[in-house]
């Protein structure tokens, strides 16, 4: 049979096993991409199984496959001997490292404190290699390879971080001979938060390069990073954007709620200095007084003290509100009836890559977006296409566009955005992308044994 038309044959149905770290029930944003995957295999009439780890926390997203097609696997962290064995130690009111790295006394505290700092920051980079989940691979392997001797794979496809996916992936892949993808949902050695070591550097390259080799594909979520992978491995990588489900949003679309005051939200984390809503807090105390009691910014998130300090500090105390985070359907719900919807970035040219879940939620929510972060990136760029919202740091121009909105919510003109900013980035619509990777990986290797 000719390659191609085995590749249409073969295209009726596949046998896929995805490995990842983060799956549902899960609540982490990991768990999303590689859980609808699941969902839109499943229903293409694919063969699947999942390999992940049964890991606690919030486990609330919703599993939308059988579960008798999961496969997970215990998993718990290293022990931390070395905590455990210099914490004694630092108590004490003078205790540092020596000349040839032992510990000794000193005199005062910060330099004990800053060479504990040190020796931990070296001890984890060596024990956590590739990355903090790499005791994974103790359960990980033995469960995959009970697994494949049993249903052995046309294809298998790992998404990462954590990196440990890709390995466990490389070797069930040479111990069956079976093709791989490697999903790079954030960069590994490129990524603007690599903050390893310098040696640790050397180290990631030398295994990220081996681990590219043995992929038969590469896919990421961002354009920009495919060609950063392609310019490091001379490989060309795949782009499937994150998406946004349609079935997760709820129906029918709910009201927004009505009177003068512009309700702002963020579902997400804080990281002071990279994403951080200084601006967005200066902007609002630039208000006039009369229109600053107009304004509300809701926080639903893990970092309630960092938000409130942040807003105390531009004396705008009044005007947030922090809840904690909550499920994954009931953060689009509350998407779907804000005002202002607010996406926030690092703003650095290194981020500028950087495409995230959350912005694809919003373009479906129809919602006016306001992005705080690199001005020039990606996602800037996406919302300034499709006019779906402003993209700046300036306080000034923020509190402008604040009152053009506060204005528009009193004249009841702040309306749903035109449904076509959302047009073609729906995750059925990259998932179809992904499933045309699949069969081209296939079709080569059916063609080469061929040959």
């Amino acid at each position: 049979m000719d390659p191609e038309d085995w590749a249409v044959s073969f295209d009726t149905e596949m046998k896929i096993l995805i490995v990842s770290f983060w799956f549902p029930p899960s609540n982490v944003v990991g768990a999303i991409r590689v859980g609808k995957l699941a969902r839109y295999l499943d229903r293409r009439g694919h063969d699947l199984r999942v390999l992940t780890a049964d890991i606690g926390g919030d486990r609330s997203l919703p599993l939308e496959i059988p579960e008798e097609q999961v496969i997970y696997t215990n998993y718990e962290n290293h022990e931390d001997w070395l905590t455990t064995v210099v914490r004694p130690f630092l108590r004490r009111p003078a205790i540092a490292l020596g000349a040839r790295g032992e510990l000794s006394p000193v005199d005062g505290g910060t330099s004990s404190k800053s060479a504990w700092e040190s020796l931990r920051r070296h001890y984890y980079g060596l024990l956590h290699i590739p990355d903090l989940r790499r005791n994974w691979i103790k359960t990980a392997i033995p469960a995959g390879r009970q697994l494949m001797k049993e249903w052995k794979p046309d294809i298998i496809f790992a998404s990462a971080p954590p990196i440990t996916g890709l390995i466990i992936s490389t070797r069930l892949s040479r111990a069956f001979d079976v093709p791989w993808i490697a999903d790079f949902r954030d960069l590994w050695v490129d990524s603007p938060y690599y903050d390893e070591p310098g040696w640790r550097r050397c180290v990631d390259v030398v295994l990220e390069r081996s681990i590219v080799r043995s992929a038969a594909a590469l896919v990421t979520v961002s354009p920009n990073w495919a060609e950063q992978l392609g310019r490091r491995y001379g490989e060309t990588a795949e782009v499937v954007l994150n998406g946004y489900a349609e079935e997760d949003f709820p129906q029918p679309v709910p009201q927004v709620r009505q009177g003068e005051v512009l309700t702002i939200r963020y579902t997400g984390s804080i990281y002071p200095g990279f994403r951080d809503p200084s601006a967005i807090f200066a902007a609002i105390g630039l208000l006039p007084d009369s229109l600053r009691n107009r304004v509300m910014v809701e926080f639903f998130g893990d970092a309630g003290d960092e938000v409130r300090a942040l807003a105390a500090k531009h004396g705008i105390r009044d005007r947030i509100v922090v809840s904690p985070p909550v499920p994954y359907r009931r953060a689009l719900e509350l998407q779907m009836k804000a005002d202002i919807l607010l996406l926030l970035q690092w703003s650095d040219k290194r981020d500028e890559g950087n495409l995230p879940d959350k912005i694809f939620e919003y373009l479906y929510a129809r919602r006016p977006i306001l992005l705080i972060g690199y001005e020039h990136g990606v996602a800037a760029r996406l919302i300034r296409e499709r006019g779906a919202g402003l993209v700046s740091n300036a306080p000034e121009r923020i509190r402008d566009q604040l009152q053009a909105w506060i204005e528009d919510k009193k004249a009841d003109r702040l309306n749903r955005l035109d449904a076509s900013v959302s047009q073609g980035l729906s995750r059925e619509d990259q998932f179809r992308k992904l499933e045309h990777v699949f069969v081209k990986v296939l079709s080569q290797r059916h063609g080469a044994t061929q040959a």
